[in-house]
């Protein structure tokens, strides 16, 4: 049963695209990433990482992509998904991390309707970082060591983290489907 909830597609996007994406990333805004804890807050003693504004084109781009495995998605976990939040691109810098969590609360219902939280890498482990692996509890923990262009999908409300990076810079993408 845990091996059906977790999609993973290893070929999602060529490096080439995982370049040309971090590379917009690298000439854009980054800020503190916020938790959703009684609002939103930076908060580093649960999550050490930079949300990245990157142009319009860009995050077209990447949502337009996000969008097209939308239905190959749904059918492997049994969901009508209709939309996507839309994409988020973090950077996690050394020692950049995010504790234990999900991805839904009670309280976003109306506002986040998330079903389906994906991540796709845009850095490999043993290229440019070391550590900075997603580890979902599915109830075992199963950890998934970051690959450019490797697309990952799981229910929202599955305990997940982001394990320290050590080396180098994690980049991702992040949206949620619903």
């Amino acid at each position: 049963m845990a091996s059906s909830m977790l999609f993973v597609r290893p070929d999602f996007w060529l490096a080439s695209d995982c370049m040309r994406i971090r590379a917009a990333m690298d000439s854009g805004a980054a800020t503190p990433a916020e938790i959703a804890a009684d609002d939103y807050r930076v908060d580093e003693e649960a999550r050490r990482a930079f949300d990245v504004e990157v142009s319009d084109d860009v995050i077209s781009e990447v949502q337009h992509a996000i969008a097209r495995i939308r239905p190959e998605i749904a059918e492997f976990f049994g969901l009508a998904l209709s939309d996507d939040e839309g994409p988020g691109l973090l950077r996690y810098s050394i020692g950049g991390f995010y504790r234990r969590h999900v991805d839904v609360s009670p309280e976003w219902d109306e506002r986040f309707p998330r079903r389906i939280s994906v991540v796709v890498f845009l850095t490999s482990a043993g290229e440019q970082c070391e550590g900075g692996s997603l580890c979902v509890y599915l109830p075992e923990a199963r950890e998934v060591a970051p690959r450019a262009g490797t697309l990952v999908a799981f229910p929202s409300e599955v305990p997940h983290e982001v394990l320290p990076v050590t080396s180098g810079v994690r980049d991702v993408v992040v949206d949620w489907f619903f």
